[in-house]
């Protein structure tokens, strides 16, 4: 993976390499700071330590007032923000080696590992439910952190997430509770979460490595930058400990097998992507319908049963601890109630709020989903018989994108689905990702209102009449070019510069 072109100096490399590392390190200071905008609430043996917290106290900033290091915070993750933007464009035009990418990324997964948890409570409440699963003996799919309320974590799960039975899927259910099984302490657990989300980011950047390579060599460097330099993987993925990681590995590791010629491994991959969050469920019906659709008539019974067999036998075995009637959707009746505060979906309801049409917005979203996962799945089934591996992949792009922007939930890491497949998107739906995850990046700049309630209010304000209006104008855009190649039956999958036949159809 590490062997590429050399790649000439030139002022705009030199400048986009600075800034990238730059902003990396700006960020892990302030993340560092003792009482930094960029934790959440922490157990006093979770607090920061080690070369960035020194590097903080010698800069000063654990003496700025609370107001002055929120700044201090806001104006580093948009010099991460900025900084990626450079990074990525000079990736794009191959000035940057695959060995820079690679030795950079691997670096700053060291960077953030040694950083205290950031922006997110998620890891506690992964715990909580793992707990009610192997501590408890009940089911979180029906019970709640509120009736175990005598448990340490209850200092620290989201008030939110307190009354809320699991959304997670039941193979991250089981995770969690064999973590919790192992460490017991909240410190420890914190450190085996964030763990496992470096083992999956890692995992991810090679396996987007070695597929690129595989089916687009000249690609590669950006695919790989795209991934593991951005700061919406590093920070608000992998910094907070979140198993969106685990999906996207879900996602790429689906199309590895796919370009390994193991459809149903495939399908068996992506299906266990889904049963970490029901979002990789997109991915598993077009890969399905695709195949299917492949078949011969002869063989087309076949191998239906094969794909929705594999798919079902992989579902049973990890949600069979957790059937029961009260909830036999486990958790997706109760994420559907949820609406998150970036989502394109509730700005444009709050519009619609001035007429008391504000129902309306949710509604069209959602159908608007549905008739554009339904568009996609009618191109699959027409254009089956001649679609390759990156033909598939690029399928699922759109289908996970259009999930992440029609969704009525939308936060940074769910970015993170997408990443692996941007290379193989077109320009609209490849741009529409890179800048959602840039506007992501600045979404977040104080984690807790409690010790930045003027800070986390204006960035409430800022993320809702700033980026999610740029996220809209992105959904647009991305609605707009899906529409032209459906109805000039354009390619879903980007086409210029293709390698030849023997390197990209298989």
């Amino acid at each position: 993976m590490l062997r590429s072109a050399p790649v000439q100096p030139s002022a705009s490399r030199t400048l986009a390499l600075v800034a990238s590392v730059g902003s990396v390190l700006f960020v892990a200071t302030v993340a560092a700071t003792p009482g930094s905008p960029f934790q959440p609430v922490l157990p006093a043996a979770a607090q920061p330590s080690g070369p960035f917290r020194a590097l903080a106290e010698a800069l000063g900033l654990g003496s700025l007032s609370p107001g002055t290091l929120a700044a201090v915070g806001v104006v580093a993750v948009a010099s991460a923000a900025a900084a990626f933007v450079l990074v990525i464009r000079e990736a794009w035009y191959g000035r940057l080696s695959v060995r820079t990418v690679v030795v950079l990324t691997l670096a700053y997964h060291v960077v953030v590992a040694l950083l205290p948890l950031l922006f997110s409570r998620d890891v506690y409440s992964y715990a909580y439910y793992g707990r009610i699963a192997s501590t408890y003996g009940a089911n979180p799919y029906v019970s709640t952190p509120a009736d175990f309320p005598n448990d340490v974590l209850h200092l620290y799960v989201g008030p939110k997430w307190f009354d809320t039975p699991a959304v997670y899927g039941p193979l991250w259910t089981l995770v969690s509770a064999g973590v919790v099984r192992v460490f017991t302490n909240v410190t420890a657990i914190i450190v085996a979460f964030r763990a496992l989300a470096i083992v999956a980011s890692v995992a991810t950047f090679a396996t987007i490595g070695w597929v690129v390579r595989s089916r687009w060599p000249s690609r590669q460097g950006f695919a790989l930058a795209a991934f593991g330099l951005n700061p919406v993987v590093l920070f608000q993925s992998v910094g907070s400990g979140h198993n969106d990681l685990w999906v996207g590995l879900a996602v790429i590791g689906g199309l590895a097998l796919l370009v390994a010629k193991r459809p149903y491994l495939a399908v068996a991959a992506l299906t266990m992507g889904a049963l970490v969050k029901a979002s990789a469920g997109v991915a598993v019906m077009l890969l399905v319908v695709g195949l299917i659709a492949a078949a011969s008539r002869e063989r087309r019974a076949r191998v239906a049963a094969s794909a929705i067999g594999t798919a079902g036998a992989v579902a049973l075995v990890f949600a069979a601890p957790f059937l029961q009637s009260e909830d036999p959707t486990l958790g997706m009746l109760e994420l559907a109630t949820h609406e998150g505060w970036l989502a394109p979906s509730r700005f444009v309801r709050r519009i619609l709020d001035i007429v008391s049409l504000g129902a309306v917005a949710r509604v069209a979203f959602a159908v608007a989903l549905i008739v554009a996962l339904g568009a996609l799945v009618v191109r699959v089934v027409r254009a089956a018989p001649r679609m390759g591996p990156d033909d598939h992949g690029a399928v699922w792009g759109w289908g996970l994108l259009l999930l992440i922007l029609l969704g009525p939930v939308l936060l940074p890491w769910y970015v993170t689905w997408v990443l692996p497949l941007v290379w193989v998107l077109p320009r609209v739906p490849r741009l529409a990702t890179l800048g959602t995850g840039v506007a992501l990046t600045v979404s977040q700049f104080t984690a807790e209102p409690g010790r930045f309630r003027a800070a986390y209010d204006a960035n409430l304000l800022f993320g809702h009449y700033v980026i999610t209006p740029f996220i809209v104008v992105l959904l647009g855009w991305l609605l707009v070019d899906l529409r032209r190649r459906l109805r000039d039956g354009a390619a879903l999958a980007d086409e210029p510069e293709r390698e030849p036949a023997h390197d990209r159809d298989g």
